[in-house]
């Protein structure tokens, strides 16, 4: 039973756990050329450090759904936290480029879990416009950790030569896993009863909408996390304007996530209405407009692309009597389509010295969800 005013640790512990998450995952995309140099790789490979935790977090959730069904999200959040810290120091010690991908991987394992976990952790705690708000301040905060690796990163290269690139994120993690230990024996977190079986997820009509709305969402979102240093520097843009785009995309999840409680709003159609705003924006990106324009656009269509977090996330919660089955398969379909997108465009990148190849599948995406979005309003009338 959701508790009526859960304690402000449990509340907080899950945002302040995945900002150290998106630092690891996204800090080392705001220093692309050393990663480039340092082991002499193509953009193609670069783009494969993100893929390399994308895979684990797609695998990672079917085990998720069952350990959250038998336990408290609290306990599980503490070990998924704490591990992935544990593994970002590693990251940095890496002699080869296989040997990285390969700790990418096994952090993506732990990294997985927690952001399962941690949605779950919040829709245990909240309901209703509470818990969409609350999924998109979670969303939002996982954008704020990538924001603050853009940041540091390039100083980090200078003063250490790339260590703590990723391992920064253990001090971040420090918070959070101290909250959750103190709490670990606490029962607001504990699983429902239900009946629902898994198969029963996988044909939901609604949750299947939502993991396709996810998948435009989440894939925009990478793309552009992963490459948005390389593009401002291929039009002679210097400066931290890649940590201003991912300010964005932190403001829009939370926004977006407030919007059912402030505005006479439904979930479904903001997702529509952000589905339109993406594909206008790409589209525009496709075509190589002028300078000005390339460099704004990015800002628009990141906001669009995460306006809708929080609400993809409630519409899948509420639509399941398994909260933690129909997040993980909306966490799972999204990361496991999402994971090609940055191999692809790095190769984009690599043939034809430009990005307007990915802008043009990142169309595709979003109008996919604006017709999944339509459906769900459907089902909602």
């Amino acid at each position: 039973m959701t508790p009526t005013n859960p304690p402000l640790g449990l509340r907080v512990a899950p945002h302040l756990a995945v900002v150290s998450m998106g630092y690891v995952m996204f800090g080392y995309a705001g220093v692309p050329d050393f990663y480039l140099n340092q082991y002499d790789i193509s953009y193609a490979s670069f783009g494969l450090m993100l893929s390399a935790t994308l895979l684990p977090f797609a695998l990672v959730q079917w085990p998720a759904s069952r350990l959250v069904a038998w336990t408290t999200t609290t306990r599980l959040l503490f070990v998924a936290t704490l591990s992935q810290a544990c593994l970002a120091v590693i990251i940095d010690f890496a002699p080869t480029f296989p040997a990285v991908l390969g700790l990418r991987l096994l952090w993506g394992v732990a990294a997985g879990l927690l952001l399962s976990v941690g949605a779950t952790h919040i829709a245990r705690l909240h309901t209703g416009d509470a818990a969409t708000r609350q999924q998109g301040v979670y969303g939002g905060m996982l954008t704020l950790g990538g924001a603050l690796g853009f940041l540091l990163t390039p100083n980090l290269v200078t003063a250490t030569n790339g260590i703590g690139i990723h391992g920064f994120g253990m001090l971040l993690a420090i918070p959070a896993a101290g909250i959750l230990y103190f709490n670990r024996k606490e029962q607001s977190t504990v699983p429902s009863d239900t009946t629902a079986t898994e198969s029963s997820v996988l044909i939901n009509p609604v949750v299947i909408l939502a993991s396709l709305c996810y998948i435009a969402a989440i894939g925009s979102y990478l793309t552009l996390s992963a490459f948005i240093t390389s593009y401002f520097a291929d039009i002679g843009i210097v400066g931290p304007v890649n940590v201003l785009v991912l300010g964005v995309a932190t403001v829009g999840r939370g926004v977006g996530g407030s919007a059912a409680v402030s505005f006479p709003i439904t979930d479904p159609n903001l997702i529509v209405g952000a589905s339109v705003a993406a594909v206008l924006g790409f589209g525009l990106l496709a075509t190589g407009p002028a300078v000005p324009l390339r460099a704004g656009l990015p800002l628009m269509v990141m906001l669009a692309v995460s306006l809708p977090f929080g609400a993809i996330y409630n519409i899948a919660a509420d639509a399941a009597p398994s909260k933690g089955s129909a997040l993980a398969m909306v966490i799972a379909v999204g990361n496991l389509v999402g994971l090609v997108l940055p191999v692809v465009t790095g190769s984009i990148r690599d043939v034809t010295g430009g990005y307007e190849g990915a802008f043009l599948l990142l169309v595709a995406l979003n109008l996919l969800a604006f017709g999944s979005a339509l459906l769900i309003t459907a089902r909602y009338q």
